[in-house]
């Protein structure tokens, strides 16, 4: 009698396929049942002070159909919209879920959860044997990337459903080529969706590079490589005249670059590489070891089959790792949330190798660390519930936050100068704050990341970038050259003589 495994790794396809479809259902109806405890009574919200961004740009749209930056740092925003460091694009998605939808506390995780149904949809009708494409399913549903963000306000699954479209468009323009029948509207469609999806998340520019393989010989892939190179001058562009001077330290050296300082840039983006490197190579992160097994047998099924394919994902990985370790952070919490979009990329090109054995290896090693992923995802939902908890208790701030719709000018943008590190709410308190006015002017507000004792000269310190309007201070200001239009036992709201120097 056979052994059982050799059974399921040899001559019994029924049987490998039907352990799938049991164990993508299974794991599916737990998801499911997971998210209708999670929603049923609406009490989640924002949880973490990077959500506030995506949570208040949607707010903002809805409200006024503005695109401009919800809030800043230094006063920072883009030279061209006042858009924030993320650029509009969210505020377009999840601002016009507002408007369809309502303003449910649990909306975006509503819209994760739908997202995350079409992504298995997609992976389910991708061009490649059904028995791969249940592993990718199963696959993705044991991984920290695609369950845990269904359940925040980060928009991981929005990039992952741009990725798995992304990687649906690849596998169709790359078997078109293998038959001699590359469509020029297929690669046109590809690069148009890349272009579209980069106004969420401008790294996306970097799945240009997948193109670059196509073509029998370097002089038939001069077209793929300029329309790479065009991307990323696009994107360079893009980023300093439509995208907010990030905060992130190690992104500071792109000034550098725009202002022609070009050795300067490259040598203190070999420093980041290599600083980045060794914190990257010593991570005790689940995700990012995936990640780079991943990238590593997809590099070994290329140097097998030499599959073009696996090439160019190999490319978009090059791409948007270094660049993340030269200009970015590797810390865990944030470079699993910027590589999440290469999950759905990396394991269909993994999919593609010759070795079944390893396909099956790699499906039960993930199923080692799904208990962990699980608790994860929990305490997740719990992080959330316990924000909506503190939301509730501080029902009065937030009433009286609502008040500042009232008592700041009408028929005009507003500017407002704050320090959210004085309220004892949190880091999320800004998911509290109003974003329009009475008239549905849009409201933003910036700050300046000080220590909370530190003085009032450093906490609303004016830069002269924008044209601040009011200044909203926990605590009483002495400067006689304030106006103040309203004071509550939270804070006390001044307006500002915009005449005034810094």
């Amino acid at each position: 009698m056979k052994k059982p495994l050799n059974i399921l790794f040899k001559n019994q396809s029924k049987i490998r396929i039907g352990v799938l479809i049991a164990f993508v259902a299974m794991t599916m109806s737990s998801l499911t049942m997971e998210f209708f405890n999670a929603i049923r009574d609406d009490r989640y919200f924002v949880a973490h002070e990077d959500e506030v961004i995506y949570y208040g740009s949607a707010q903002l749209f809805s409200e006024t159909g503005s695109l401009q930056a919800e809030s800043c740092i230094t006063e920072d925003v883009s030279p061209i919209g006042q858009f924030n460091w993320y650029g509009p694009g969210y505020n377009v998605v999840y601002g016009s879920l507002k408007i369809l939808f309502g303003s449910a506390n649990s909306l975006f995780i509503r819209f994760h959860f739908f997202l995350a149904l079409l992504i298995l949809a997609v992976t389910l009708l991708l061009p490649n044997p059904i028995e791969e494409n249940l592993l990718t399913a199963s696959i993705f549903l044991i991984t920290e990337q695609f369950t845990c963000y269904i359940f925040s306000y980060f928009p991981e699954l929005l990039h992952l459903f741009f990725s798995i479209v992304l990687v649906f468009l690849l596998e169709v323009v790359y078997r078109k080529e293998k038959e001699d029948k590359l469509n020029v509207l297929l690669v046109t469609i590809y690069f148009g969706a890349v272009l579209l999806f980069s106004l969420c998340r401008i790294t996306t520019i970097f799945w240009l590079a997948a193109l670059v393989p196509l073509g029998s010989n370097w002089r038939q892939r001069i077209p793929y490589l300029l329309i790479f190179g065009l991307g990323i001058i696009a994107s360079v562009f893009y980023l300093r005249f439509f995208i907010a001077p990030p905060f992130a330290g190690e992104m500071h050296k792109l000034q550098k670059l725009y202002s022609f300082n070009l050795w300067d840039f490259v040598l203190e983006t070999l420093k980041g590489v290599y600083r980045n490197a060794v914190i990257f190579f010593s991570s005790n992160s689940t995700p990012i070891y995936v990640l780079l097994l991943l990238s590593a047998f997809t590099l070994i099924n290329f140097w097998k089959t030499k599959d073009k394919f696996q090439l160019g994902s190999l490319f978009v990985t090059l791409c948007l790792v270094g660049t993340l370790m030269a200009y970015y952070s590797v810390n865990a919490f944030y470079f699993v949330k910027q590589t999440a979009m290469l999950l759905p990329l990396l394991v269909v090109a993994f999919m593609r190798g010759p070795f079944r054995i390893a396909k099956w290896t790699l499906f039960f090693v993930l199923i080692f660390f799904w208990v962990p992923v699980n608790k994860k995802r929990s305490s997740v939902i719990e992080e959330h519930k316990a924000a909506f908890a503190n939301l509730k208790n501080n029902s009065a701030l937030q009433a009286d936050f609502e008040q500042i719709r009232d008592h700041v000018e009408r028929n005009k943008d507003i500017v407002i100068l704050w320090c959210y590190n004085e309220f004892e709410y949190g880091n999320a308190v800004q998911a509290l704050l109003p974003y329009s006015t009475k008239t549905k002017n849009p409201i933003m507000y910036t700050t300046n990341i000080v220590a909370t004792n530190s003085p009032a000269s450093e906490k609303f310190k004016l830069h002269g970038k924008l044209k601040v309007d009011y200044i909203l201070s926990r605590w009483p200001l002495a400067e006689p050259t304030l106006n103040q239009v309203l004071e509550t036992v939270h804070f006390h709201l001044y307006s500002l003589n915009r005449s005034q120097s810094n």
